[in-house]
């Protein structure tokens, strides 16, 4: 299963608006998501659980994805944390 560390790296860390970019991204893929916070875990797809992951700006979040368009979906989520979530 692929993984990548991503940084949370917007001033207002991983709140609502993000969590629904993150969630809108990840439906758009035939794959599943997990992101990881310290010892927390969340589903790519859900946003409350996202938020329970309570990631302030600075923090690493592991993401794993399995499935057939697991790497494609791993890419676009690079992408969308460096761009601090498009704030």
């Amino acid at each position: 299963m692929p993984k990548i560390t991503c940084e949370v790296i917007n001033q207002k860390g991983m709140h609502a608006r993000a969590a629904a970019r993150i969630v809108s991204l990840v439906c758009e893929f035939d794959c599943q998501v997990t992101l990881s916070h310290g010892e927390k875990s969340a589903s790519g797809d859900s946003l409350i659980k996202l938020l329970t992951l309570n990631a302030p700006k600075g923090s690493l979040i592991q993401i794993e994805a399995e499935g057939i368009e697991s790497l494609s979906c791993l890419n676009d989520l690079q992408q969308l944390f460096q761009s601090g979530f498009g704030e």
